[in-house]
């Protein structure tokens, strides 16, 4: 018989399948985490597709340093704040080599002063200078709209910028040269933020914590099934294939070069431990059964022509559940439908292969086992089981409107890491932390042309005056202040100004570097704000390029960076979602159609799916969960894994009925599958409690809501097909 080798031996199958799991296992280290926002953009994005253009040409990306002190433009201040510049970047301003370590230039309201001093004849130095008073003329020559970029009108906060190429590597960045020359500082208090570091930051802030989940998590389940079975037997045999599981699954996406997945991939942990646990206690529940009458062997075959039957339909169901996303557009979420289908179908062979073995090596015994009568009740109220159901579906339809659609990638990361209670305060002292640019192409030095310049300038004051939330600043109000806070009349005094007088940081930032001119970039921040506030800025700052297109000689791209981006995902949010839905449950219920064979029990089984997605928005709204980049899976997720239930149920009655009257039938399925599936549910959410200890609103968001589907599953599948399948005694299942 084929699956004799499993029984016939044991310790042979469990050590080679070990071998196996411990090979592959080690790749898990491999797996590549991020939260970059940007990854869930598909490349053929608009938005990303602009952003991508100007990086071939521009440095966008940067590591901020969020200054502060008592006055940051005394000289003492100014002079650390440049000391700290040239020690990120020693090689600036030399050769092509500073390209070497990934640092392209940094910026800072002492290198603009550095800059500025540079360009008086006889008396300028490059350097900060050593009188306060010369200093404090310097920096009334940087324009207002540069200079409030980098310092707070009460002196008391600055930034920064050490704008890097976008392969840098954050690790070795922060870790072997920023975070120990911060720590040097003597004048300022300064922190490492901005969207490189809280990436960066945010993995460490979950790879620092995941192991004492972990730990936490396992207690818990060992002590639910405990609880349960009171033999550690059942526990361990219940236990391991989970493990198994989990090593294969990280270990084989650990194997995937180039693909990156977002933080909650970690939530592929708990689902398996859910699916790993009620899969080896369907087993081992309906083993404590045939062992009573059967030797263990014949007990094993008969649990797996059965039992392991019911499983590798509900793993089908499960893994055509989350093959809806692989067909979102967001890199990330197509990569955690993929990790899952893995996981699931890891879950399944190790339990097929494990728990047949470990039931006869343990000599596995658990007397009178004959599930919970009490439950076969629950088909005397049907009724009551209806009007519960309609209560519980109206509130939650009622909630709809209310559900929030929000990503920010802000909410994406750990609130209490020391980047993003830095980066919370630099928006709200200095209205920014959403970059963004725009790209002006002109043919020749078409940039340096006054016609051009006056445009920009009226380009740039629209935005700053007519668009909430936004500020810009531009190659033009260098020029101006240049030159006595008017622009030149001539091209010929434009680059007079530019050659002789403007200092190199503003050409690195502002002019693409070749002897043309022939690009500028106009920089437009916004503050962290809702992201329909956001949105209202970007249409707006949109709005106005496309007013000036006509009116400047030069081709204006779209508003792109962090702020835009979002924008964008949070539109294609709702999209996303409904495809998601609806591709898992036509593929689920062509599914059960096939594996069934029977539209009667395919839609019966399919009802108590249809109600729990019924039921999510109320889940949303009550918990004050919104609809974001980790939420939107939750449907998939819900289908996928939550069609377990259903699916053993109804296959248990199935079997019941070949001997059984229809309403024992319906009594003996609802009692005997009742405790493996009440079991596995109070263990997943004993095992997903832990994960609030992160302190990770997004994944803890994102748990909560898998949990609470779970639980919704396993209630509308017990009480739901209770009540459905015992209407007129069953009789109609005979018919």
């Amino acid at each position: 018989m084929k699956y004799d080798i499993l029984i016939q031996r044991p310790k042979l199958t469990i050590l080679i399948f070990s071998i196996i799991t411990l090979i592959i296992s080690t790749q898990a280290l491999s797996v590549v985490i991020t939260s970059d926002i940007e990854v869930y953009m598909p490349s053929k994005e608009p938005t990303v597709e602009i952003l991508n253009k100007i990086r071939k040409e521009w440095p966008v990306d940067s590591v901020m340093i969020y200054v502060s002190g008592e006055n940051i433009t005394r000289v003492d201040a100014l002079k650390e704040i440049d000391a700290i510049e040239k020690a990120l970047n020693p090689k600036e301003g030399m050769d092509e080599e500073g390209l070497s370590d990934n640092v392209v230039y940094t910026a800072s309201i002492a290198s603009f002063l550095r800059d500025t001093n540079t360009i008086f004849p006889v008396v300028g130095e490059n350097k900060i200078p050593d009188d306060q008073k010369y200093a404090d003329f310097l920096l009334k020559l940087i324009p207002d709209e540069i200079k409030y970029k980098f310092i707070t009108p009460d002196d008391k906060n600055a930034v920064i910028i050490v704008t890097t190429t976008k392969d840098v590597d954050a690790n070795e960045l922060l870790e072997d040269r920023v975070y120990p020359i911060l720590g040097t500082t003597t004048e300022t208090n300064m922190t490492a933020t901005g969207t490189i570091t809280m990436y960066k930051e945010t993995v460490d802030w979950i790879m620092g914590r995941i192991y004492t989940v972990l730990i936490i998590s396992a207690l818990l389940i060992v002590l639910t099934l405990l609880a349960f079975h009171k033999s550690m037997k059942a526990v361990i045999i219940a236990i391991v294939p989970i493990i198994y599981a989990v090593g294969l699954t990280f270990g084989t996406i650990g194997m995937m070069p180039h693909v990156e997945f977002a933080p909650t991939v970690i939530a592929v942990i708990p689902l398996l431990g859910a699916l790993g646990v009620a899969y080896s206690l369907h087993m081992i529940n309906h083993f404590a059964e045939e062992v009573e009458n059967h030797p263990p062997e014949n007990a094993v075959r008969r649990i797996i022509t059965t039992t392991g039957k019911a499983i590798l339909l509900s793993a089908i169901t499960t893994i055509v559940g989350f093959a809806s996303l692989l067909s979102s557009t967001m890199p990330p979420i197509e990569n955690m439908g993929l990790a899952f289908l893995i996981g699931v179908l890891y879950c399944f062979i190790s339990t097929m292969i494990l728990v047949p073995p470990l039931l006869i090596i343990s000599n596995y015994r658990r007397k009178g086992i004959k599930g919970w009568n009490s439950f076969s009740k629950l088909t005397k109220y049907k009724k009551h089981i209806f009007l519960l159901f309609l209560v519980f579906t109206m509130l939650s339809i009622t909630a709809i409107p209310s559900v929030s659609t929000r990503t920010s990638v802000w909410e994406m990361m750990p609130s209490k890491m020391p980047s993003s209670i830095s980066m919370n305060e630099y928006s709200q002292k200095f209205k920014g932390g959403q970059s963004g640019v725009f790209l002006i192409e002109a043919k020749g030095d078409g940039i340096l042309e006054p016609s051009l310049l006056r445009g920009l300038d009226g380009m740039v004051k629209a935005i700053n005056v007519g668009v909430e939330n936004a500020s810009a600043f531009s190659i033009a109000d260098v020029i101006k202040r240049l030159n006595f806070g008017v622009l030149p009349q001539t091209k010929e005094d434009v680059e007079r100004i530019v050659n002789e007088r403007m200092g190199e940081k503003y050409k690195t930032m502002m002019l693409k570097m070749e002897k043309d001119k022939s690009e500028t970039l106009v920089y437009v921040d916004m503050p962290i704000i809702p992201v329909k506030d956001t949105k209202k800025s970007i249409d707006g700052v949109d709005q106005i390029i496309g007013q000036y297109r006509s009116e400047i000689n030069g081709n204006i791209t779209d508003l792109t960076g962090l702020g835009a981006i979002t924008v964008t995902i949070n539109t294609m949010l709702m999209g996303q979602q409904f495809r998601f839905m609806f591709l898992s449950l036509l593929l689920v219920f062509l599914c059960l159609l096939i594996v069934f064979r029977s539209f009667k029990f395919a839609g019966i089984t399919f009802i108590p799916i249809l109600l729990i997605l019924i039921w999510e928005p109320g889940a949303l709204v009550l918990f004050n969960i919104p609809l974001n980049v980790a939420t939107i899976m939750v449907s998939s997720i819900a289908i996928g894994a939550g069609i377990d239930f259903s699916v053993h149920i109804t296959e248990r009655l199935r079997e019941e009925l070949k001997t059984k009257k229809p309403l024992d039938a319906i009594k003996t399925a609802i009692s005997r599958k009742s405790p493996s599936l009440v079991e596995a549910t109070l263990a997943l959410v004993g095992g997903g409690i832990p994960i609030f200890l992160m302190e990770y609103e997004m994944i803890s968001q994102f748990i909560l809501l898998v949990l609470l589907m779970l639980v919704f599953a396993c209630v509308a599948s017990l009480l739901g097909l209770a009540a459905l399948y015992s209407w007129k005694n069953g009789k109609w299942l005979k018919e």
